[in-house]
């Protein structure tokens, strides 16, 4: 816990603007997320940690302090043994323009026994998004913690609310609509894992220094990850043009697929994503059969099965998903 003294200088620390503030060391940052989380930080203090957090950029070695904060007050989801690894799926940026299929994925991988775990915000004036096209698919958010794991282990993708897994963190998001900005919050919550070294987190960011700051974080960590660019900051990636997908585990990266150049392939326009029933009517025809997958899309599934377990390699995961497609329903 930071005395009114250390407080003081760590705000004088980080609050010189993003070219001669500190960065501070995992251990710091660890400490300094924890006191946030508690409840320990005055509101003074904290709106001002945030801001200066903000511009001045989280290094690696903060992310992981972070993120050991925040997932040591995470409760953990346990599956059996036999499943593949869990995919978890952060969903907490605004709806962009960008077409919005990460609901498509998270079902696709579902209909092939993986788990998947979806959080994001929910309620209370929670934005638009990926949690909204899916309760308009049926996949409501769990009401609790036992719900998500019974949900799990009947074969569907769970919905969890931050309010459900870290009320604390769902607070310090939630800042945004009071600060005017997001904070690290929402960085921090793309790295929550229910399930320590048994997940497979599928992180998507537009910021390109913010992509490269995480291909850091997870090059010194054991744990496994597929970390990819996104139009819109949003839950997804791409679905019109593949981006490149690197998957992270022990300590070392591979790239999966390379991301596509040139102009947009001719396809069905696809809804925007703050047309929130268009795009559930949109996933539900292409589940049904009836509407087809943009190859992206087929390409992000394949890359979640592999990282997952599910597959033993990539030739095997695309496989998969070609033979998911041919007998699933039409």
């Amino acid at each position: 816990m930071l005395s009114p003294q250390s407080l003081t200088e760590m705000l004088s620390a980080l609050g010189r603007g993003a070219d001669d503030a500190r960065d501070l060391a995992e251990h710091e940052a660890h400490g300094l997320f924890a006191d946030m989380l508690d409840g320990r930080i005055p509101a003074l203090e904290l709106g001002a940690l945030l801001t200066s957090l903000r511009w001045k950029h989280e290094t690696a070695d903060e992310l992981r302090g972070f993120a050991r904060a925040l997932n040591e007050r995470v409760p953990t989801l346990e599956l059996p043994p036999h499943l593949p690894r869990m995919v978890v799926i952060p969903s907490y940026a605004r709806a962009g323009q960008a077409p919005n299929l990460m609901p498509l994925l998270a079902i696709m991988l579902a209909r092939l026994d993986v788990p998947v775990l979806i959080h994001g915000l929910s309620g209370r004036g929670a934005p638009a998004g990926s949690l909204d096209v899916l309760e308009r698919l049926g996949h409501l958010p769990c009401a609790t913690l036992h719900e998500a794991q019974d949900t799990l282990h009947a074969g569907r993708c769970a919905v969890l609310a931050t309010e459900v897994l870290n009320p604390a963190l769902d607070g310090l998001i939630r800042l945004r609509d009071r600060m005017g900005h997001r904070n690290t919050a929402h960085v921090v919550a793309k790295l929550l894992d229910p399930a320590p070294l048994h997940s497979l987190r599928v992180i998507c960011v537009a910021d390109p220094q913010l992509l490269s700051r995480l291909q850091d974080t997870f090059l010194r960590s054991p744990e496994q990850a597929l970390l990819m660019r996104a139009p819109d900051d949003d839950g997804f990636a791409d679905p019109l043009r593949r981006p490149r997908i690197e998957l992270f585990e022990r300590m070392t990266s591979r790239t999966l697929f390379e991301a596509e150049n040139g102009a947009l392939p001719l396809t069905n326009p696809l809804p925007p994503a703050s047309d929130v029933d268009a795009t559930a009517r949109c996933i539900r025809e292409m589940l049904d059969g009836q509407r087809a997958i943009p190859q992206p899309v087929l390409n992000q599934v394949a890359a979640c099965l592999y990282g997952s377990g599910a597959a033993r390699d990539l030739t095997h995961a695309k496989a998969t998903v070609s033979l998911g497609l041919a007998h699933g329903p039409h």
